[in-house]
């Protein structure tokens, strides 16, 4: 197999323009005050109005819904429409093109490069515990607990008004990934993550492995944002697609793979399509 040229990652740039997209556009209100009526957006990712139009977060609108008792139809309509979004596309893609904190924590990936620093293995499944708990959690004490602490939250905060005590929850999350584990909130702690990461099998688009140009170099697993097991199966050559809940389309794969074998591509049949390709290597073990 030859390698592909050196060209432009393409993923991580398209990436790039949206995170910084959003950022702007939650801080558009510092520069672009009206003296009279309403600016054409307002709010922040927990809920918000662009042209009038009520967007929120499913996960905190689900906290909403258990601490007050209550229904909003406004309040549950706008989660919906970003609830759909996310379940069509692929739940975690949030985490990768929109979250803020990881726009912060991604500095704490180049660090690794220059630096060898501790990678606990824990447990991915775990966070969607986290999340349930949450929710749970919300309804006996009647209060949306996640949206009290959540580092999210005080990241566009901290970027609007003024610093504090969220300033200490941030370092604390830094510090946990350069210290413990890579990644370590996103990838095993986050509540919102395990939230995106239960729908993550439902979405239409999926990272598709070519077995063919494959070589199981591995360079996926060193750039995945996610969690790398969940790239075992398509390397082992056991499905074509990652089809992970996990999986928060950041396209880091692709963008690296130096023999152009992986791509983001909408889902042809995927159950079934890794159902055979998992029983045909299977049988080809066993034949051995």
């Amino acid at each position: 197999m030859v390698k592909k040229p050196r060209g432009i990652r393409k993923w991580t740039l398209a990436r790039r323009i949206v995170q910084w997209s959003i950022l702007i556009l939650f801080l558009s209100p510092l520069f672009l005050v009206k003296v009279e009526g309403d600016n054409f957006f307002f709010g922040s990712l927990a809920s918000s109005s662009i042209f009038g139009i009520t967007l929120t977060d499913p996960f905190a609108a689900l906290q909403v819904l258990f601490a007050s008792r209550e229904i909003s139809l406004v309040y549950l309509g706008g989660a919906l429409l970003i609830f759909g979004f996310y379940f069509l596309i692929k739940g975690r893609v949030f985490c990768s093109w929109v979250c803020p904190l990881n726009t912060i924590l991604e500095i704490t990936d180049k660090l690794r490069k220059f630096i060898k620093l501790p990678d606990a293995a824990l447990n991915r499944q775990q966070k969607k515990y986290y999340a349930l708990g949450t929710v749970v959690l919300s309804f006996f004490i009647g209060v949306p607990i996640f949206e009290i602490i959540s580092p999210i939250g005080f990241t566009m905060r901290n970027l609007l008004f003024t610093f504090g005590i969220g300033v200490w929850i941030l370092l604390a999350i830094i510090l946990f990934d350069l210290l413990v584990a890579k990644r370590g909130w996103c990838r095993y702690l986050c509540p919102l993550g395990g939230f995106y990461q239960s729908i993550g099998k439902f979405g239409l688009f999926q990272v598709k492995f070519n077995h063919d140009a494959c070589v199981g170099c591995t360079t996926c697993r060193s750039v995945c944002f996610a969690d790398p097991d969940i790239l075992e199966p398509s390397i082992n050559r056991e499905t074509m697609y990652v089809t992970a809940g996990d999986c928060s389309l950041c396209g880091a794969c692709v963008d690296h793979c130096p023999f152009d074998a992986l791509k983001i591509t909408m889902r042809e049949q995927p159950l079934l399509l890794n159902h055979y390709h998992q029983k045909n290597h299977k049988q080809a073990q066993v034949n051995k």
